[in-house]
């Protein structure tokens, strides 16, 4: 049973197996833009033929995956392989008929993410981004209270002006939006500075609090975290390397 288990590890840990994997998603990529095309029907006849060729590649490598695990669950305890079993599974989801059409295409393109799981500099991103998230949504929950107040208070102001801008909150905050993104802002404050000439306060001030200080917080906290992930990185693997040559001896 041992060497059963050794036979699949040693294929899964394999280079030239993860170098096929990334292939395979590379062609599942490739498979899923051209089918946006309008195809002659011999020429998506071949696309079909990819198609079903990927997905049983993808059961085949799970499978492999899963055969690899001793005992074979311990697979589940990793939630980035619950998320490849995931994909793969949805892939098998049948669909059929000109209706279903913009599904199937969907669950297809799902299968890219797949190259995430795959790539462990790419594990290590989405990770750093998870881990980002308590800090990051304190402050965009603060970005988000002074793009409402902002937003009031342009509304009553401006309302007159532009209402196709400034009609009520919820179009405020796409016009602040635009703002933050530096996107014909000067525009949009010129059209208010032509009736009130001191309303440069109210842009400058939102630009300043949330573009340069808020926004760029988002940013600092993004970076600390990602640099922390790369000074832990050596002294993992150097204490899973101690840990695996204890276990040798």
């Amino acid at each position: 049973m041992n060497s059963f288990v050794d036979f699949f590890l040693k294929i899964r840990n394999s280079n030239i197996f993860n170098a096929i994997v990334i292939a395979v998603i590379l062609a599942s990529a490739f498979y899923a833009g051209v089918t946006t095309y309008d195809l002659p029907d011999d020429f998506e006849i071949t696309l079909n033929f990819l198609d079903y060729a990927i997905t049983v590649f993808f059961l085949v490598e799970i499978l492999i995956r899963l055969m690899s695990e001793k005992p074979f669950y311990n697979f589940f305890k990793s939630g980035w392989n619950i998320f490849d079993f995931t994909i793969v599974a949805i892939s098998l989801i049948p669909v059929g008929g000109a209706e279903t059409v913009f599904v199937a295409r969907l669950l297809r393109i799902v299968r890219i993410l797949r190259v995430i799981t795959i790539v462990p500099e790419f594990r290590r991103i989405v990770d750093g981004l998870v881990k980002t998230i308590p800090r990051v949504g304190f402050v965009v929950l603060l970005m988000f209270i002074f793009f409402y107040i902002w937003a009031t208070i342009g509304s009553m102001l401006f309302h007159d002006i532009d209402p196709s801008r400034w009609g009520n909150v919820g179009s405020a905050m796409l016009v602040l939006l635009q703002l933050i993104t530096y996107d014909d802002w000067a525009a949009v404050m010129g059209d208010v500075l032509e009736v009130y000439p001191y309303m440069w306060i109210y842009f400058v001030s939102f630009l300043i609090l949330n573009g340069f200080i808020l926004f760029n917080m988002v940013i600092g906290i993004i970076v600390d975290v990602m640099a922390r992930e790369a000074q832990a990185k050596p002294a993992e693997t150097q204490s899973s390397k101690i840990d695996q040559d204890s276990s040798h001896q």
